[in-house]
């Protein structure tokens, strides 16, 4: 588990038929994501200015 005052995920290493992946879970809502090491790689190469933008509306765009 990692959280913080703000959220709380939990991580685990699972092995798929694809290989290894990385689960990542909200603690919260239940949501999660297995991640690749290509994914997770491709994390490395983003900006701070990404993440701040994803954070803007952390549940995707606002339908009208």
């Amino acid at each position: 588990m990692i959280g913080n005052e703000f959220a709380e995920v939990h991580v685990a290493l699972v092995r798929t038929g694809n290989g290894s992946r990385l689960r990542i879970r909200d603690a919260r809502s239940g949501r999660e994501i297995l991640l690749c090491p290509v994914e997770l790689e491709c994390l490395t190469w983003q900006t701070p200015e990404l993440f701040s933008r994803l954070l803007s509306t952390p549940y995707g765009p606002e339908e009208d």
